[in-house]
């Protein structure tokens, strides 16, 4: 049989394991901040990366022009209006969004940050952060079935944070029921997810486990399977395609 699934290009790190380098600051100033980029490059803040940011570190008042969206691996993150972010929230932040965050204790990121990012003074405008902020604990979430499934798949279900029902495409939580796997299909834009807990096999045999990272380029061909069940947070950059 032909193969019909294509990875090529695929990045695979988990954030246990992986090397830490300093984070290059926005402003070029010290910074309390380490990274593991994923597919981003220093600079603008913008992209896909694992960001640790140590006890009594944070970030400036900062302003996002396009969407932000985290998951809090480990530690607590204290948002501009004290909201205390936990382990396990998974955060999204609308554009236009400013703030700026500070970690007591130190904490570790999973971040997705769409366009990049400017340090910025003056009114951190806490009322339109908070209206554009959403926060999510995966451990606690409801599911429910996905809406878009062809009538054949298996049963998956997910928690919509910002994601489009029909294509996928934004934010969402996906928890495979276990022995379910996805039907094979096309990404047309990133797909990037870190697998919460679980495990998920590829068609080429790789085997995604807990704590990894996994970012997809457009043109990714797949469909996966999970034996036991497992919980990812997923970001779609634009809508996938259902080959089967």
């Amino acid at each position: 049989m032909d193969q019909v699934w294509n990875v090529d290009g695929r990045v695979v790190v988990n954030w246990m394991t992986c090397d830490w380098e300093p984070y290059p600051a926005i402003d070029g100033g010290e910074t309390d901040l380490m990274w593991h980029p994923v597919r981003a490059e220093p600079g603008p803040g913008d992209g896909t990366y694992l960001l640790k940011v140590a006890p009594g570190g944070g970030a400036k008042l900062h302003h996002h022009s396009g969407q932000e969206e985290f998951v809090v691996l480990d530690g607590e993150l204290i948002d501009g209006d004290n909201t205390v972010l936990k382990t396990g929230d998974v955060v999204s932040y609308n554009p236009g969004t400013r703030h700026s965050t500070s970690s007591p204790k130190g904490c570790t990121l999973m971040v997705w940050i769409q366009k990049p990012i400017d340090t910025v003074e003056g009114d951190p405008q806490i009322a339109a952060m908070q209206e554009g902020r959403t926060i999510v604990n995966w451990k606690t979430a409801d599911f429910e079935r996905y809406p878009s499934l062809p009538e054949t798949a298996d049963p998956i279900d997910w928690h919509n944070i910002r994601a489009n029902p029909q294509t996928g495409e934004g934010l969402s939580l996906i928890n495979f029921l276990p022995g379910s796997s996805s039907s094979l299909h096309e990404h047309t834009g990133w797909e990037e997810f870190i697998m919460l807990s679980g495990e998920l096999t590829d068609p080429d045999g790789m085997t995604y486990r807990t704590g990894d990272v996994v970012s997809l380029p457009p043109g990714s061909i797949h469909g996966s399977y999970s034996p036991n069940g497992c919980t990812t947070a997923v970001v779609i950059e634009k809508p996938l395609r259902t080959l089967l």
